[in-house]
């Protein structure tokens, strides 16, 4: 890379890292938050489930390591969300009549939220099982 092509990065990302742009990126942000959470069923699940997950983590006094796995699956749970609402909302931009590729985008997006939802159970059992199991006096 030339000189003269490393000084217009270091002039474009000056340019573009201001306080009024960083504001403008926080509020799209939320605005993709909020327009996700209009949806209401899926919002409402996952703050059920995120209260559930974060109360099983104070009742049953789980280690750090523990709350970094838990916060780490919420967040990724959230983002996969968000990121299925992007790609629905693009597709149904494009056209609401049935189209195989369309289908095929949204299925697969939908499929990244099941997956993330199956890891998420599976790390749930793994922390949370043996810690309802010994409260019930099974030793494992």
């Amino acid at each position: 890379m030339s000189m003269e092509s490393k000084d217009k990065i270091g002039v474009s990302l000056k340019k573009s890292l201001t306080p009024k742009s960083i504001y403008q990126t926080i509020k799209n942000s939320v605005s993709g938050i909020k327009y996700y959470s209009k949806d209401g069923k899926s919002i409402i699940l996952y703050l059920i489930g995120s209260l559930v997950e974060i109360l099983m983590g104070f009742v049953y006094h789980i280690n750090g390591l523990e709350w970094i796995l838990i916060i780490c699956i919420l967040g990724f749970i959230l983002s996969i969300e968000l990121i299925n609402t992007a790609i629905e909302a693009a597709c149904d931009a494009i056209t609401k009549e049935y189209n195989p590729l369309i289908k095929i985008s949204k299925d697969c997006a939908s499929g990244a939220t099941f997956v993330i939802f199956i890891v998420a159970i599976i790390l749930n059992v793994i922390i949370f099982l043996p810690k309802v199991l010994i409260l019930f006096g099974v030793v494992i």
